[in-house]
């Protein structure tokens, strides 16, 4: 597990590589402005990107909900291969038993 420092580090280290260009890509685009600090309607357009960032998340829950499913289900069955495989271990023994070489 992570500690509080090494979170902060590696989401300050993800974001220091990620976000100069996605800026500059933007930059480079001049979508609506050159310069945010003219913005002409800068609270909209981040109400728009947090819309946007609102459906990654959700879609990105169900993703992680269905992996959890899979993952229980999965150590499920790695559960029952175990008992079965002390049952063959124990079943093997027995048969070794009652007919000596």
């Amino acid at each position: 597990m992570r500690t509080p420092n090494q979170i902060r580090d590696d989401a300050v280290r993800c974001f220091n590589q990620l976000a100069p260009s996605k800026y500059d890509d933007g930059q480079r685009r001049k979508e609506v402005t050159d310069n945010l600090d003219t913005h002409p309607d800068l609270v909209n357009a981040i109400r728009e990107e947090l819309i946007d960032g609102w459906f990654y998340v959700s879609s990105l829950a169900e993703q992680m909900d269905k992996l959890w499913e899979e993952k229980e289900k999965l150590e499920e069955r790695v559960q029952e291969l175990e008992f079965e495989n002390e049952d063959l271990i124990k079943k093997v023994a027995a048969h070794e038993d009652s007919h000596p070489r």
